[in-house]
Order: C-alpha cells, then structure tokens, then sequence
C-alpha cells in the first residue's frame, strides 16, 4: 500500500477524530450555559451582586484589584488593604472599619508591625495618627562618630538596648525610642573586612516588644465556614476539562462553583465563583474576632483572580454586612469612640 495513502488516511482520521471532540466539547458548554441559564439565575459574580432582603454586598476593591496587603490594626481597630488596579496599574491603600466602612485612602508605603509607614529615606504615621507628612529619621551621630568605629558602635549599642522596634534593611538599622525613629545608615569607608567583623551584626537581630504591635493578619474562616455549614456548595458547574493523554501529562476541569453563604439573620447569599482546580484556592473569607472589635454578622470575601480566564475569574475585595448595621452594637461602640476622639 502506498505509504502517502496511509499518511492522508492517518491525518483524515484524525481530524475526524478532533472534529468530534470539538463538537463534543461544545455541546457539553452549550448545556452548562444553558443549565447556568436556567437553574443558577440567582447565583451572581460579587462585583454585581444586589446582595440578599437583609444584607448588602460592598465592593471595597473592585473587580481588577488584587489584594497585596490585608492587616488589622488592633488598637485603634480598623483594616488596612493594599489593593493594586490591574487594569490601570495603580495602587492604592484604604482604611476599613471593621463594618466594611472606607474611612481613609492613601499612598503605598511598606508597614511596619507598629503601624509605621517605612521607606529608606523617610517615614509616615498616616495609620497611626492621620498625620500624612513625611518624617525624617533623627540622624544619632556626630560628625566624629561618625568617622570612629569604636564611638558608632557605642552610640549603636546604647540606642539598640532602649529602642522598643528595630528595623534592619540593607545594613541600615531603623530605632524607634519613645516614639522617634533613628537611623544608623551602613558606611563603606567605616564598615571595611579590615576594621569591622559583620558578625556584630548577629548580635543585633530586629526586635520589637509585644506592646508595639499593633498590625496583624486578617483571620482566615473560609475551612471553619465549610465545617460548620456556614458556607455550602450548592453544585459544580462544569464549562471546561481536559484529560491527559500521550505528551500531554495535565489534566484540569474548570467552571463556576455555586456557593451559598449562610448569613446570621437568615438570609443565604448565593454567589457564584469561576474557579479550576479546587474552588477554595481563588478565594479567602475573614472575620474580625469580637474579641478585636469585629462582628459575626460581617464577612470580608478576597477573591484571586486566575490569568487564564480574565473575564470570568474576577479579583477584588467585599464585605458582606447587615443593611441594619447602624444597629449592631459594634456600631454603636465605634460611634461612642469617634465622639471621645
């Protein structure tokens, strides 16, 4: 037999072969779409969502944002969320109260556990105090201790003992005493393999006391909400699967995963999730211990976007909160500080 024959035989049987597959696939889309269509018309993305009778859906990041920093500042009680704008590649930083209030927005700045706002060169004490002014670091040395290693390292030894924070970046080390920061900067001149063994600087770690912490980590709930049925999976609705075969080793299944979040005043706030691989790997769920000030009626949802499907696995930040929140005694403590402030 003639071995083009055989060839054009092989490539018509196998586009014969794709051809079905691709049908295949596209009716099984065509009747997830239609199932979506049909059964799942109150299962919405967060971004649109009207929320449910008692409890409204506030996007506090919208839908192009990923989230870079969420930490609770536990003394004065709110959130600080650094989300960055995909789509118009700005960042961005807001206080939230913990109700899900925007009280605050400002510039990026890398935060310090004690609420400071930190660059090399200069600092800020917006989420301490308002204060949005750049600060300066108090320069501790005189012109000839600076020129005499012995006199640096007294000074050095001397503040590091009284500083309540440390912070060492790049061989600068950042002192806060009472409230002010210094800054012993690293010379080369001074610092040479001849007159200084680095391994002072083990003895000298980064510090902080426990009373200076204020910023912590949102507490995650997404497996506690599972576990105790707060938050249910209603059904998988497949729109996409691949199986591994020959060269190709991955395997993978995508769609929308319809969840039901079941909210204290009795309401199911149903929302839907495109998602591949594990539905709780796109998303986070946080609450604010009472113990911090926060309240179980309110949900902080992060949702991580997935790059392969951009207009369907959507970013952004939400609260989930009572439309009666002005009634919840947690408001009504916020209220009480905000008059004695």
């Amino acid at each position: 037999m003639n071995l083009n024959y055989m060839m054009k035989v092989k490539i018509k049987i196998s586009a014969i072969c794709l051809l079905l597959l691709t049908s295949c696939n596209y009716l099984k889309k065509k009747k997830a779409i239609q199932k979506m269509e049909k059964e799942y018309t109150e299962y919405q993305d967060l971004h649109k969502h009207q929320g449910t009778e008692n409890y409204n859906v506030i996007t506090l990041f919208n839908e192009n944002s990923i989230i870079k920093e969420k930490l609770v500042e536990q003394k004065q009680q709110f959130l600080s969320i650094i989300g960055r704008d995909e789509k118009l590649d700005k960042p961005y930083r807001k206080k939230i109260d913990f109700l899900g209030n925007i009280i605050g927005e400002y510039l990026i700045y890398r935060t310090l556990k004690d609420g400071t706002m930190w660059t090399s060169d200069y600092y800020n004490n917006w989420l301490i105090n308002g204060n949005d002014e750049e600060q300066n670091y108090i320069d501790p040395l005189t012109y000839s201790e600076k020129r005499d290693l012995k006199s640096w390292l007294i000074k050095f030894d001397e503040l590091y003992n009284k500083a309540s924070y440390v912070y060492e970046s790049s061989w600068s080390y950042y002192m806060k005493v009472e409230n002010n920061w210094y800054k012993f900067s690293y010379d080369k001149k001074l610092f040479t393999p001849e007159t200084f063994d680095t391994k002072v600087y083990e003895k000298y770690p980064s510090k902080i006391t426990p009373e200076e912490v204020r910023m912590v980590k949102i507490p995650e709930v997404f497996d506690n909400l599972l576990e105790n049925k707060t938050l249910q999976l209603a059904e998988y609705v497949e729109m996409d699967k691949q199986k591994s075969s020959g060269l190709n080793p991955i395997s993978f299944s995508s769609g929308y995963y319809m969840f039901e979040l079941h909210l204290p005043q009795g309401d199911i706030l149903k929302f839907r999730r495109y998602g591949a691989m594990g539905f709780n790997a796109d998303m986070n769920i946080y609450q604010i211990p009472k113990e911090l000030g926060g309240s179980d009626e309110v949900f902080f949802i992060e949702q991580l976007p997935r790059q392969t499907y951009p207009d369907k696995s959507f970013a952004g930040f939400y609260a989930i909160r009572p439309k009666n929140y002005k009634e919840l005694p947690e408001y009504k403590s916020y209220s009480e500080k905000e008059k004695k402030n």
